[in-house]
């Protein structure tokens, strides 16, 4: 798993506002440094640490949410559009984060799956064992799996393309630092 990138430029007698400003654009663009490697579906490693930086991204944000829930204008509805506009870009992040988890889950059964039906090729009595009980069934499993996980890597292709053509990462620093 990748190490979260070093923050700079935090300032510890700042202000809470002023440190989510420095913080949250880092965490942004530490999920961007996956970008280049996320349309290659063999990048298994480098898709588990797009969403480990996704989830620190959305751990950030929920903790500076209240940030964004204070008003910017003596206004009930500045607010509540500010409010609202932050938890649309957070259900975002956590509809990424769910979708790469959900590839992750299909990368590490399928793992366990090569791993065991290597190993039992080499053990004979698990061999009569998985003939006598249906080796077919997991190889089912394994094509089954590996299926599950084309679906939802092309379903993350194209969130990704959506997100990238409406510049939703422009329009969230935008919402971030403003």
């Amino acid at each position: 798993m990748a190490k979260a990138h070093k923050i700079s430029g935090v300032k510890p007698l700042g202000s809470y506002r002023e440190n989510a400003r420095i913080i949250l654009p880092q965490k942004i663009e530490e999920v961007y440094t996956w970008e280049p490697f996320i349309r290659d579906a063999a990048r298994r490693e480098e898709l588990h640490n797009m969403r480990i930086s996704i989830k620190r991204l959305r751990y950030t944000m929920e903790l500076f949410r209240v940030v964004y829930e204070l008003p910017k204008v003596c206004s009930k509805d500045a607010v509540a559009t500010d409010d609202k506009r932050f938890a649309e870009f957070l259900a975002v992040i956590v509809d990424l984060q769910s979708i790469l988890g959900d590839i992750h889950d299909c990368d590490v059964v399928l793992q366990v799956l090569t791993d065991y039906t290597c190993q039992s090729a080499s053990d004979a009595v698990v061999l009569d064992i998985l003939s006598a009980t249906g080796k077919d069934g997991i190889d089912r499993l394994i094509a089954q799996t590996r299926e599950t996980r084309k679906a939802g890597y092309q379903k993350f292709l194209e969130k990704w393309e959506q997100l990238s053509a409406a510049n939703f990462k422009r329009k969230l620093l935008s919402f971030l630092v403003t």
